[in-house]
């Protein structure tokens, strides 16, 4: 049983609102507003993480291999996680060690529009409604897997609420789903007056 949050950040720099607001036209201009101001900090949530685990994080802006130690996290842009055939790639991974190099606790971090995951038909937004919505799942039971016993929080980063349906039939599911006692999911609103 994963454990699920809704939380609110309300975006109250000007600078970051307008750019937040002149992202959302697509998926990719928005994941990569909200990469940047993560990066640059202007948007709190490696601060927030700091707080939470008392670790300085690392981060660039590009794709990196360096790996997180005792006294450092790292952020991963793009990491790709794999278990068996299957293979997943959340916008970052940091991961946060204790004494002899083992993973204690995990934060990953997906960013997306998609707010309304249970659209159906063969539309492109069908498409890919659907594909977010199995990529929520998979992802969770991968990452319990792969991580566990450590702690995973999963933190989902959207401008706007999830529509009703996709709180009941995709997010809430997450709590019953067998395996994943070890996963925090979080879907965070940017609150940028949308």
């Amino acid at each position: 049983m994963a454990y699920v949050h809704l939380r609110e950040l309300e975006i109250t720099d000007a600078v970051v609102r307008a750019e937040l607001k002149r992202a959302v036209r697509t998926g990719e201009q928005f994941e990569l507003t909200v990469t940047g101001q993560i990066t640059r900090r202007t948007l709190p949530f490696l601060d927030m993480i700091e707080e939470i685990t008392g670790t300085p994080i690392e981060t660039t802006a590009r794709k990196s291999r360096k790996r997180s130690s005792q006294s450092l996290a790292r952020c991963q842009w793009q990491r790709g996680h794999r278990t068996g055939s299957d293979s997943r790639r959340p916008e970052a991974t940091i991961e946060f060690l204790v004494a002899g190099n083992q993973i204690d606790r995990v934060f990953v971090l997906e960013i997306s529009l998609q707010t309304d995951l249970m659209k159906l038909g063969f539309s492109r937004d069908c498409r890919m409604s659907q594909g977010k919505a199995s990529q929520i799942g998979v992802t969770t039971l991968m990452l319990a897997g792969k991580y566990d016993p450590a702690r995973v929080d999963y933190w989902y980063l959207s401008p706007w609420w999830p529509t009703t349906d996709t709180m009941n039939d995709v997010v809430l599911r997450l709590q019953n789903m067998k395996g994943s006692d070890n996963v925090f999911f979080t879907w965070w609103i940017l609150d940028a007056g949308l």
